[in-house]
């Protein structure tokens, strides 16, 4: 199953920009408004020029990506937007203690996200299965295997 296959089932709202034009569907879904906030995750050139673009009036921008390069970004659309972009690199501590307090609860069932579990002497055939996947989700590697 694809990850947008899957983030559907889930009952997230996705669209493959390839196929279908964001801005334009950022419009309809918002009535022309735009996005309140808009998450940056994918570290490529389309995605930071789409950011601006369908941010609508004082919205948020947060970049978790992970960039290879320095991205151009359109510093006008800030200005004329009023746009706030924070970066988020870490977590802290208090995300760790709610995820634990999720999933311990059982209100989050982390199985559908766990595509492998490998030993860690597998751990580069692990990393190489994961690498261009569109299936994969999430690969464990067990250390303290015996």
């Amino acid at each position: 199953m694809s990850r947008r296959a899957f983030a559907d089932e889930l009952g997230v709202k996705s669209i493959n920009p390839i196929e279908q034009d964001l801005a334009a569907y950022v419009d309809e879904w918002t009535g022309t408004k735009g996005a309140d906030v808009v998450f940056e995750v994918s570290g490529v050139k389309p995605a930071i020029d789409a950011m601006t673009q369908i941010a609508g009036r004082r919205g948020r921008i947060v970049m978790v990506a992970i960039h290879s390069t320095k991205p151009e970004i359109d510093l006008f659309q800030f200005f004329w937007k009023e746009l706030e972009l924070l970066g988020a690199r870490v977590y802290e501590a208090a995300d760790f203690e709610w995820a634990i307090q999720l999933i311990a609860s059982g209100e989050i069932d982390l199985k559908p996200f766990i595509s492998t579990i490998s030993p860690l002497a597998d751990i580069g055939s692990a990393f190489a299965n994961m690498d261009g996947n569109p299936q994969g989700m999430k690969a464990l590697v067990e250390c303290n295997a015996e």
